[in-house]
């Protein structure tokens, strides 16, 4: 519990190690946590408003039945982490590094994700909502019942990425890049590289 006692005495607890911290039925509010690392920790039942994470190292934690208003996860290595029936909203993962990171029954709407690299993550039963994918990576990810709507893939790379049984609306397509037939009725490229192959939508 060293990330609570610590609040206590401050609002700013930057570069900070919190690994294999466990926090339950928690609420934060208003915390510039930048630099810090929570390798491994796990937090249930907690909300995050307007918390910076920005440049933060979340590498393996799992975050059970959280909510999370107006954060920023700017440049954060969000590798192996774990969201699970989670709320994001008006949130902001510019830049992050998202490898083999998981969504899991969670809701994300009116949340930036331009230029972030997610590289074989998943987001399984999840709905997004007015999300701006504008430059990201998001190599070999799987999108699994699922549901999209108002999203921007405009110059993003979507190879090997798969959209299985899910719903996809108002998907502002510009310059993707997705080998194969795009499931959302837009341009596919010409040739597509066995090696890019992509699977779209059942």
């Amino acid at each position: 519990m060293r990330l609570l006692e610590k609040i206590k005495n401050s609002l700013e607890l930057k570069d900070q190690d919190f690994s294999n911290e466990a926090v339950e039925g928690a609420s934060f509010e208003g915390l510039s946590l930048c630099y810090s690392t929570f390798t491994c920790s796990v937090f249930k039942n907690t909300t995050f408003k307007n918390i910076d994470f920005s440049e933060c190292f979340l590498a393996e934690a799992h975050f059970l039945n959280c909510t999370f208003i107006n954060c920023n996860f700017t440049r954060t290595n969000l590798q192996r982490t774990l969201f699970e029936n989670a709320h994001i909203e008006n949130s902001n993962f510019h830049k992050a590094f998202m490898g083999l990171t998981k969504f899991l029954n969670c809701s994300i709407e009116n949340t930036d994700i331009s230029y972030a690299q997610i590289i074989d993550g998943a987001f399984i039963k999840t709905k997004l909502k007015s999300i701006d994918f504008t430059y990201a990576i998001i190599k070999s990810t799987v999108f699994e019942s699922s549901s999209l709507s108002d999203i921007k893939f405009v110059n993003t790379d979507l190879r090997q990425s798969s959209f299985k049984s899910s719903k996809l609306e108002d998907i502002k397509d510009i310059n993707s890049i997705f080998y194969g037939k795009k499931p959302w009725g837009g341009i596919s490229k010409i040739n597509p590289l066995e090696e890019y192959s992509s699977e779209g939508a059942d």
